[in-house]
């Protein structure tokens, strides 16, 4: 048998010559070399993603080195030694989305350690060994799927934050398309948590000019004096009456939530402002639960809900989107990794069931609070059923099997979740209703506000 010829070019010279873009990830997961092929295709050179580390979050599309390194993220079979294979959108400089395949070859010392993984770039319709039902991964499907949703809503709608895709969901876009372009009064009607204010703050952004602003009032935490001043001005004692006015400027608008924590008599001059200010001021209501009920009730004015009401906004409640709720958990979860640290890159299916069969009774903000309790238990790994709260677990009934028993809890650390139970229950009884919410729980309204603070209840805007 002749001898082999020998070659002018070492392995590197090899891959860095290839047409087929490539990339190293070390053990770490930062990108340790990139070819020509790669740069050419990405638009970043390599100097710019060598070192980059790749979290354990999608792209957003913004264009950044670390958006294009979240792209190259591998799932968990590569990190586990099996070559593998998923779908991707590669972030150029330029915020462009490049649909790719990559595939993933993980190298492994004898003890099974990784030692890096080479990736390939393939063409978006690749579909290399092994079949997808032995390597690609659900979870890092679920990452697609989420980076497919924001996409198209940047390209048809200009934002990516309200996620969704059942027949409630479009007909929510549908329904803000409508408002941001009408410039008229708009009431968003849904129970606490759906995400109502951020819906009115979507509406502003897309139907404001330029330079206008938005004025957000929250009237549960604002004493009625300062509610007053900010909404209409101060009071000038020698000036003579007159018909109430906005204080915002021209062209503006304000977002008045929650309305029927509003009191009555400025209800009253609201109303009359509305009647007087002919589209000077365009003013965004947030109403939880019925606003109807709450006339009848006599908790909120009539003048001022017919005077709002010329469009209604209605969210859905999280339980009416079962099929949404693997990809919102996801979004958080997202989130979450962006602000660094520990980097958990999905879900388990078994935990995935758990949240989409569950009723949640705080829908948005309440799944927040749970995806945020399990991305900080466990390791850099899937998020399964044991990192979910207990109490979630807990209401699926004979649905699932009982989990394992948790080890021993500190003393403390179950009574804190036993009064946020509490404090969340009341707030939802009362329509997030922060005096009410006090009286129910016994207790003072400034040691409620402590504790909500002291507790670190979520202050997400698009969860109002």
């Amino acid at each position: 048998m002749p001898p082999p010829r020998p070659s002018p070019l070492r392995p590197e010279q090899i891959w860095r010559s290839a047409r087929e873009p490539l990339f190293w990830l070390d053990p770490d997961l930062r990108v340790a070399w990139v070819n020509p092929a790669f740069e050419e295709l990405t638009g970043f050179p390599a100097d710019a993603i060598v070192g980059v580390s790749c979290p354990a979050h999608g792209p957003s599309g913004d264009g950044d080195v670390v958006e294009l390194a979240a792209g190259l993220a591998p799932p968990p079979e590569a990190l586990a030694g099996r070559a593998s294979w998923a779908p991707s959108l590669l972030v150029r400089p330029d915020g462009a989305g490049v649909r790719r395949v990559l595939a993933f070859l993980p190298f492994c010392d004898p003890q099974g350690e990784l030692l890096g993984v080479l990736g390939r770039v393939l063409d978006a319709d690749a579909r290399p060994e092994p079949s997808p039902a032995e390597a690609e991964s659900e979870a890092h499907a679920l990452r697609v799927r989420l980076m497919d949703a924001r996409a198209a809503l940047r390209a048809r709608h200009g934002f990516d934050s309200l996620l969704g895709g059942g027949p409630a969901h479009r007909r929510l876009l549908e329904q803000l398309r409508v408002a941001a372009g009408s410039g008229r009064p708009t009431l968003f009607v849904g129970e606490p948590g759906v995400g109502k204010r951020h819906a009115a703050r979507v509406v502003h952004q897309l139907g404001a000019g330029d330079g206008s602003t938005l004025r957000a009032f929250d009237c549960e935490a604002l004493p009625a004096a300062i509610l007053d001043r900010e909404l209409f001005g101060p009071v000038d004692p020698e000036a003579p009456p007159s018909r109430p006015r906005l204080a915002a400027a021209d062209g503006s608008s304000i977002l008045v939530g929650d309305l029927a924590a509003l009191p009555r008599d400025l209800q009253a001059r609201l109303a009359a402002a509305l009647e007087g200010d002919e589209g000077r001021v365009r003013v965004l209501a947030v109403a939880t639960g019925d606003p109807e009920a709450a006339v009848r009730s006599e908790i909120l004015r009539e003048d001022l809900y017919l005077a709002l009401s010329v469009l209604v906004v209605h969210l859905s409640p999280l339980r009416d989107r079962r099929d949404d709720i693997p990809l919102l958990a996801q979004n958080f979860l997202e989130r979450l990794n962006r602000r660094g640290g520990r980097q958990r890159p999905g879900f388990a299916r078994a935990a995935e069931d758990i949240l989409a069969a569950y009723h949640w009774p705080g829908n948005l903000r309440e799944l927040a609070r749970v995806v945020e309790h399990a991305h900080g238990r466990g390791g850099p790994s899937l998020i399964v059923v044991e990192d979910l709260p207990a109490d979630i677990r807990g209401h699926l009934g004979d649905a699932y099997p009982a989990p394992k028993p948790a080890p021993p809890r500190p003393l403390d650390e179950t009574l804190v979740e036993v009064e946020r139970r509490l404090i969340e229950d009341a707030l939802a009884r009362c329509r997030r209703n922060k005096s009410r919410a006090a009286e129910i729980l016994g207790v003072s309204r400034p040691r409620l506000y402590r504790r909500l603070k002291e507790l670190g209840f979520p202050d997400v805007e698009e969860e109002g």
